[in-house]
């Protein structure tokens, strides 16, 4: 390929995601730089291979089938915390919150326990009810299609609920930078402390999963309704939704992508039929 790439073939992608799902890469290839991104998307551009941009692996369920092209795991993880933060995208989010409260820089607590990079949480915005982590970009460097580095001020991310111009387009997303705030270190640890705690009584942690399968909307929590509708504990095969949480669906160990995919369509036909409401997925596809 490029002596900037360790190009591997048929890796089992199941270990990379927190689902613990999904069959083989054609190609895998871990990127610590900027330059080894580019030389793996001009490869793939060159090749005609379609390629797909791994983080933490959550929010995604793997065709059991895998990903016929190359799978690129990001590890660049640079990071500067000064009075704006810059973080490359491959920074995983506990780490970066992490480093931010021992410095007593605050802001992004409320991210804590989202097993997403940077990069990840960036493309679909994620965040809570109140708030996401696109309230705190100032600008975001990717590269486009051309394979050419541009830089999106926060008006030109498209932020949304669980939406931004890079889910929307051919966009790589390589660093950003953020505006937070001063802070009493200790404070900010305990408060990530008492939120960690508050989600271990109310999300399932202890299982395999892609975090919350379904967004919610204007008028109804997804959770709610499937909640409601008393499927707690349903299964196919080893994937079942959570009992704690009905927004999750686990795998109890050995799931495939086929279970979790019809456990889904499941929920959303009953929802549909009897709550008259169709949901939209949260988590995003690869490979199928």
């Amino acid at each position: 390929m490029n002596k900037l790439m360790n190009v591997k073939n048929n890796i089992i992608l199941a270990s990379y995601t927190t689902f613990k799902i999904g069959g083989p890469a054609k190609y895998f290839a871990v990127v610590k730089k900027e330059e080894e991104m580019m030389a793996g998307l001009k490869w793939a551009k060159e090749n005609k291979q379609p390629y797909f941009i791994l983080g933490h692996g959550a929010n995604i369920l793997v065709s059991d089938k895998g990903f016929d092209g190359l799978v690129i795991k990001n590890e660049m993880k640079d990071t500067e915390t000064n009075a704006a933060v810059f973080v490359e995208s491959g920074v995983v989010l506990a780490d970066l919150i992490g480093q931010c409260a021992g410095k007593g820089i605050s802001g992004l607590e409320f991210l804590a326990g989202v097993p997403s990079t940077l990069g990840g949480a960036i493309y679909g915005n994620a965040g809570s009810a109140q708030k996401a982590i696109g309230d705190f970009v100032v600008s975001v460097r990717a590269l486009d299609r051309d394979l050419r580095v541009r830089v999106f001020n926060k008006a030109d991310c498209g932020f949304a609920y669980r939406q931004s111009i890079f889910k929307n387009n051919e966009y790589v997303i390589l660093s950003a930078t953020l505006k937070l705030e001063k802070g009493d270190a200790y404070n900010i640890i305990e408060g990530i402390k008492n939120l960690m705690l508050k989600k271990k009584e109310t999300q399932d942690l202890e299982h395999p999963s892609a975090g919350c399968v379904f967004k919610n909307a204007d008028g109804y929590i997804a959770g709610r309704l499937i909640d409601e509708l008393g499927l707690k504990g349903k299964k196919i095969g080893q994937a079942q939704i959570s009992e704690k949480h009905a927004n999750y669906i686990i795998n109890l160990g050995g799931a495939t992508a086929d279970q979790v995919a019809q456990l889904i369509s499941y929920i959303k036909q009953q929802v549909r039929d009897k709550k008259k409401i169709q949901l939209q997925e949260e988590i995003n596809y690869v490979g199928f």
